[in-house]
């Protein structure tokens, strides 16, 4: 018995269609299995760089669980004045006060909502609203008191940060909000940042522990409603030579200025950064130096060591510019807090759930790959 050549192409043409269905399914069943304990992952890109490198592949796990964190506050200064007139005057001298809003980033450390940054992203220290005030007590030494010779903003800033021009602080309990990247979401479909969906950001419901910025500037905060994240596991920086390299993620001011879309503004950034020595701070705090573009912003942010651990934390720059900046490092004292609250709640579970969130990122760029080939392989089938 013959049959036609048309009749054989198209049956074969089914059969490799059937193939491929049942190849696509196999693999679904797969997915489902590794993954089907773990919440939705949005992110629709595939991962940067060359993702046969170990460090970037690391980095690229990492990018998930880091996030924007925006902290907002209002309050007034009052400056004294003992010269020429002795006086205490409140800025701004309407009665209304200044809106402050500052930018940092920070990382989940736990599968349960806890965050690690720098103490003073979530609690500004004063030298914010002086700095918010400088301009305006210029503007009053120069024109009322008639300061000879007249003085400038930073000159003020300066003055009021060393004490010279005594002040004090009345300001409103900050309040924080933590936003998701787009290496976690993907692209948003909203423009403006009020506008991105209410399960994509959270607010700072409790500080879980910290230390101020004039100590080692850290701390761990706390999200509800965000459980199951992706982490990044805590490294030993005590590991950290001269020399090394590290890896700084976060949302540099700076980087804000190429658009201000909600999509451009939870864009996260990547820099390498050179460590140039270990030093200690005056309040014993061990600090890594490092030589990089790190900016405003990156506050919070966590370095990455080449495992894809976090070795410490942006905290602070050289007061007379360049591009040198330090990092906190105390992996102790963050581990054993976080031990700590992870022995109280009995949550140890959570760290497993935590690891298969960043296995099904990984699984979800496989699965992204493996559908654009299908997707090749069926348009040469049904055009063939």
């Amino acid at each position: 018995m013959f049959i036609h050549m048309s009749e054989y192409t198209s049956a074969k043409r089914w059969y490799q269609l059937l193939s491929v269905l049942v190849m696509l399914g196999i693999v679904c069943l797969t997915l489902l299995g590794v993954a089907g304990n773990s919440p939705k992952a949005y992110a629709d890109g595939i991962p940067g760089g060359n993702v046969s490198d170990p460090v970037v592949r690391a980095v690229d796990i990492a990018k998930p669980a880091v996030v924007r964190i925006i902290t907002m506050l209002s309050g007034q200064l009052t400056v004294h004045f003992a010269s020429p007139a002795n006086r205490d005057v409140t800025f701004p001298r309407d009665g209304s006060d200044y809106q402050i809003v500052l930018s940092g980033s920070g990382t989940f450390i736990t599968a349960t909502g806890e965050i690690l940054t720098a103490d003073h992203v979530v609690n500004p220290p004063p030298q914010v609203l002086q700095q918010q005030a400088a301009q305006d007590v210029a503007t009053y030494m120069n024109q009322v008191l008639k300061a000879n010779p007249p003085v400038s903003a930073d000159q003020v800033a300066a003055q009021l940060a060393s004490g010279q021009l005594q002040s004090a602080n009345q300001s409103s309990t900050p309040q924080s909000r933590v936003y998701l990247s787009t290496a976690y979401t993907g692209p948003l479909s909203v423009t403006n940042i009020q506008d991105v969906p209410s399960n994509l950001y959270a607010s700072v419901d409790r500080i879980e522990k910290e230390s101020s910025f004039t100590d080692k500037d850290v701390a761990i905060i706390h999200v509800s409603n965000m459980n199951d994240m992706a982490m990044v596991q805590l490294g030993d920086s005590s590991s950290v030579q001269q020399q090394d390299n590290l890896t700084i993620i976060g949302f540099p001011g700076n980087g804000d200025i190429a658009g201000n879309s909600a999509t451009d503004l939870l864009t996260l950034s990547v820099n390498p950064v050179f460590v140039s020595s270990i030093k200690t701070t005056n309040t014993g705090a061990p600090v890594i130096q490092v030589a990089g573009n790190v900016e405003h912003g990156d506050s919070g942010g966590p370095a990455l060591d080449n495992n894809g651990t976090i070795v410490g934390i942006v905290s602070f720059g050289s007061a007379s510019g360049g591009n040198t900046s330090f990092l906190q490092a105390h992996p102790i004292y963050l581990a054993i807090g976080i031990r700590r609250k992870m022995n109280s709640s009995k949550s140890q579970p959570h760290i497993l759930n935590s690891r298969v969130s960043n296995l099904t990122w990984i699984m979800q760029q496989h699965k992204l790959r493996l559908r654009r080939r299908l997707k090749r392989r069926l348009r040469h089938i049904l055009s063939s």
